[in-house]
């Protein structure tokens, strides 16, 4: 099975079946068979970066997304959290942490009737900088525990299909004594990723989803920042990448890379594979749009074929003044 190559279409002024987005890039991959034989088999959406708390009306930004996307005209199957799920956790004492969590499972509960599967981000991690948060790391939940327990996840890590495709959750974070985590999936669930991808069948097309970006130039806008401190570098982008990569071209089934945490739309594509980070739900932590990428969410058509269609959505959310 070869990797499809990857068109990019600007399609000013277009929408997803029927819900204006202001100007978003409309990323396909080219069919293996023609348009009309195909059928699209899959639909989600992917919101990331949420950073969900109880101020500058985050809540009711999180309830307008999700209104929004359930209220498409060609509503997704299911939706998948990126992760950065609530506002932060890693500076923050129980109190606040467990308050963050409470006003995530309120608005969920009340806002949403689609399935979810869920990707840990950095920003769901107790306690890692621990002189920030006052913890020692021997408080019962600290770390990705709680966090986890709260998502419904038994593991930081899993893959589940649906309808002929394999999707494939990863934790992007390793703990860092000197930035308090670097993007890094650490040797277990590296070889636990090999095992999977040789496990299934090549004719079984793969999306792998990420919170940290395997690869990304969104950092271009901050190279004054990491000039002067170069090893943050580890924070914003995949350190095995290489290895990643590698992986990968021993499998073409794997189709598309999914991450967040940079709050930019961005597609790469190298050596057929294409890598598309789906912006943010609450733009510049609810402060506004970041960098022209407005507040907004992904969705992804997969295909029988093993092509797959994908938009960025804005939801038209109107920042607190």
């Amino acid at each position: 099975m070869q990797r499809r190559r990857f068109l990019q279409c600007v399609a000013t002024g277009a929408s997803v079946a029927g819900v204006a987005a202001a100007c978003p890039p409309i990323i396909k991959a080219e069919p293996t068979r023609s348009e009309t034989d195909r059928s699209r088999v899959v639909r989600f959406a992917h919101l990331t970066d949420i950073h969900l708390y109880a101020k500058r009306s985050a809540a009711i930004g999180l309830a307008k997304a999700l209104a929004h996307v359930q209220s498409l005209d060609d509503p997704p199957d299911f939706l998948i959290n990126g992760g950065d799920a609530i506002y932060d956790a890693l500076e923050v004492d129980f109190d606040s942490l467990k308050e963050q969590w409470t006003l995530w499972k309120s608005v969920w509960a009340a806002e949403n009737s689609l399935p979810v599967r869920h990707c840990l981000g950095n920003h769901d991690i107790w306690g890692w900088d621990r002189e920030k948060s006052k913890t020692t790391g021997k408080e019962a939940g600290w770390g990705k525990a709680y966090s986890l327990e709260q998502l419904g996840l038994e593991n930081s890590y899993y893959a589940f299909e649906q309808h002929g495709w394999k999707i494939v959750i990863l934790d992007s974070m390793t703990a860092d004594d000197e930035t308090v985590y670097r993007g890094d999936l650490g040797e277990e669930q590296f070889n636990w990723l090999k095992d999977v991808l040789t496990s299934t069948p090549v004719e079984t097309p793969v999306v792998v989803v990420s919170h940290i970006p395997i690869l990304t130039v969104g950092d271009v806008g901050w190279s004054r920042e990491l000039a002067q401190q170069p090893q943050a570098h580890r924070m914003l982008r995949h350190q095995d990448r290489g290895e990643l990569l590698q992986l990968f071209r021993q499998h073409p089934n794997v189709i598309l890379c999914l991450s967040g945490h940079t709050h930019l739309t961005e597609q790469i594509e190298i050596a057929g594979l294409s890598f598309i980070n789906s912006g943010a739900v609450s733009g510049l932590w609810w402060k506004g749009n970041n960098a022209h990428t407005d507040e907004g969410y992904r969705i992804i058509d997969l295909f029988d074929d093993g092509s797959f269609e994908t938009e960025y959505v804005s939801y038209g959310w109107e920042v607190e003044r």
